[in-house]
């Protein structure tokens, strides 16, 4: 798989060019009255919306292949980060996961 495309914005901040096939992780709860994806919650896009917006399954990646709630619909590209086949965040590494950092 071709490595995640990205682009440089305002202050060095990356932004990610999302595609079908991606891993990624949520690192919100996704919005509204019913929320179905919670951080933390990680798996494959689907589609791509025109919006930017990701379909996404987790059935078989954080949850189980027969879950009831196998897919987030339309969930916004800024509550998402790229990562690995393990869930692990690959811009922030495993401390952003665990809250494993040094204290200062």
């Amino acid at each position: 798989m071709a490595p995640m495309r990205t682009l440089t914005g305002q202050g060095g901040i990356p932004s990610y060019i999302f595609e079908t096939g991606d891993l990624v992780r949520l690192t919100r709860n996704e919005g509204g009255p019913m929320v179905t994806a919670f951080a933390g919650d990680w798996g494959r896009v689907l589609r791509v919306h025109p919006c930017g917006a990701l379909d996404v399954k987790f059935a078989g990646y954080s949850r189980a292949k027969d879950a009831h709630m196998t897919r987030g619909v339309a969930i916004p590209a800024g509550r998402v980060e790229p990562c690995d086949n393990q869930g692990m965040p690959l811009a922030r590494g495993f401390s952003a996961v665990w809250d494993t950092r040094k204290p200062r």
